[in-house]
């Protein structure tokens, strides 16, 4: 456990330098509390928990719901921050796919061909980006929030297990090397 939290708070920035970053500034002081920079076993794998559940979920400003959330909860605020890169241009493709055929077997639906799903993909980057202004086929995005609830869901409740297995693990494996 020593070394794995030693690891962590190496690897960790500073409180100081999250809270001068400019979307930090929006929660003022509260990000600078100790709690949210404790590392121990219930912090870390609560804040795995709200990072890849709101890191799954390619919504804008996701970021800021896992702030809100890791304030709220009190655990540790850079790791949770940390997996909101989980969505990026490479993983968005694979994220949605596992989406629209999770959200296939639930409406029990056939999966969603090349051009319904560009074109779904387009109805939405359009209503994005007109602030909630356009047409979105409800049909085929009702199969794609339903997945992509559901991978969030599923994903973030495997990490927080492995999580804390992999910390028990690691501190009993710690505990026995100093008692051999």
């Amino acid at each position: 456990m020593i070394m794995l939290k030693q690891t962590l708070q190496s690897w960790l920035p500073t409180s100081e330098k999250v809270a001068s970053s400019k979307m930090m500034k929006l929660f003022g002081s509260r990000t600078r509390d100790p709690l949210l920079w404790y590392v121990n076993r219930r912090s870390i794998s609560k804040a795995v928990f709200i990072g890849a559940f709101f890191g799954l979920l390619p919504i804008p400003f996701h970021s800021i719901l896992i702030v809100i959330a890791i304030l709220l909860l009190e655990v540790n605020l850079p790791i949770g921050l940390s997996l909101a890169w989980l969505t990026n241009p490479l993983t968005i493709a694979p994220i949605l796919y596992i989406a629209f055929w999770i959200g296939s077997k639930i409406y029990h639906v056939q999966m969603i061909d090349k051009e319904v799903l560009l074109t779904t993909f387009h109805q939405i980057s359009t209503w994005l980006t007109h602030f909630g202004h356009g047409y979105i086929d409800t049909t085929i995005t009702k199969v794609l929030f339903s997945g992509l609830l559901i991978e969030a869901l599923s994903f973030s409740l495997i990490l927080y297990v492995v999580t804390l297995i992999s910390w028990r693990w690691s501190t009993i494996h710690q505990w026995h090397k100093r008692h051999i």
